[in-house]
């Protein structure tokens, strides 16, 4: 990929120096990403700031390894049209088609071969590499943290044309935890609908969802403990359940490192003991400079670690943070550190 350096000086000739870089690099960034609209190139912004340290930010790489990460985990089949078929992902998934189970979007029934691509997501290093963090909208708007049974992406074309469920067909999910099933998991959908695969998501709750509890077989033989939901439509798709903490909540801000914001980094929070939650800080305040979950939905009390990350140079820029949450929270991230796509999933799950 061609990377283009763009340099600018900022001279230190006034009390507002450091205000004025900032809201410069903020204007930058911007026309820059306008025009990196235009190309595939990374268009990084190199700042040379009064005391002539350098400041480099670089946010298509970040982005890219969004899409990049969506799109090699994306498995492919096939199925007969008119039989219907089952499928098994990599990680146990299986998807059930029942006969004429698709049809074409003008309405007529499909038969022949069908090319079904899955994702299947069960992990925080998963969720945060692709930004499907488990971020659910609640009816009056709130953004919360739910707990997910797995995160999917399901699409069927024929020849490169669209499909659609001619009938529901069933995702079974195996459950990955030792507590086994949860009754209170259901299916949450993007809040905008949006089913392409390069998706901005905020979960919302399916109200007329259906998830049941059964049984899946491995390849071993042996069966575990399983999430059966019929879906109605490709796309998206998350079984999840709220997370209740009956405690006081606050508002939580975090201090990045001079350079990063919103459009070039990323922090997301895991709770500890909670294996199956990432949520994402979703909001940028241009004023204070620092990100916010902006509901006040924290739990006070609440063991985390803050996780901020970006992508420079090929490299994860990281640092991972505990910490307990307190009233009126401001987590300042110190240090960061650079590692491989495998080195930042293994400190990931490594998380309590």
């Amino acid at each position: 990929m061609k990377t283009t350096t763009t340099t600018f000086a900022l001279q230190n000739n006034s009390t507002n120096a450091n205000i004025i870089k900032k809201l410069f690099i903020t204007g930058a960034l911007a026309l820059l990403s306008l025009t990196s609209c235009e190309t595939n190139d990374d268009v990084d912004i190199e700042v040379i700031t009064p005391d002539d340290s350098e400041i480099v930010f670089g946010g298509l790489e970040l982005q890219n390894s969004i899409i990049d990460s969506r799109e090699n985990d994306l498995q492919q089949f096939t199925v007969d049209g008119t039989t219907g078929g089952i499928i098994v992902g990599a990680q146990g998934t299986q998807l059930s088609f029942q006969p004429s189970a698709f049809e074409n979007l003008d309405g007529t029934a499909v038969t022949g071969n069908v090319d079904i691509e899955l994702i299947e997501i069960y992990g925080r290093a998963d969720m945060l590499k692709k930004k499907l963090p488990t971020n659910g909208k609640q009816p009056n708007g709130d953004v919360v943290t739910i707990i997910s049974g797995g995160e999917f992406f399901i699409n069927a074309t024929q020849n490169g044309n669209q499909l659609r469920p001619a009938q529901a067909f069933d995702l079974t999910a195996p459950v990955g935890n030792s507590a086994g099933f949860n009754p209170e998991m259901t299916v949450f959908r993007p809040d905008n609908d949006c089913d392409e695969l390069d998706c901005d998501v905020v979960w919302e709750e399916d109200e007329e969802a259906d998830v049941r509890g059964g049984e899946i077989q491995n390849a071993d033989g042996t069966w575990t403990s399983a999430y059966i939901a019929p879906l109605t439509g490709f796309g998206w798709t998350n079984l999840d359940r709220w997370w209740s903490y009956a405690g006081p909540k606050t508002m939580v801000y975090v201090d990045v490192p001079e350079g990063f914001n919103e459009t070039n980094s990323a922090v997301y929070v895991s709770y500890d003991g909670e294996p199956d939650a990432l949520a994402l800080f979703d909001t940028y305040d241009t004023t204070l400079e620092q990100f916010t979950e902006h509901y006040g939905q924290m739990p006070i009390g609440q063991q985390v670690h803050f996780i901020f990350v970006s992508v420079q140079d090929g490299d994860y820029v990281y640092a991972i943070q505990g910490a307990t949450i307190v009233d009126g929270h401001t987590e300042i991230i110190g240090t960061t550190q650079t590692t491989s796509e495998a080195g930042l999933t293994a400190l990931i799950d490594a998380l309590p």
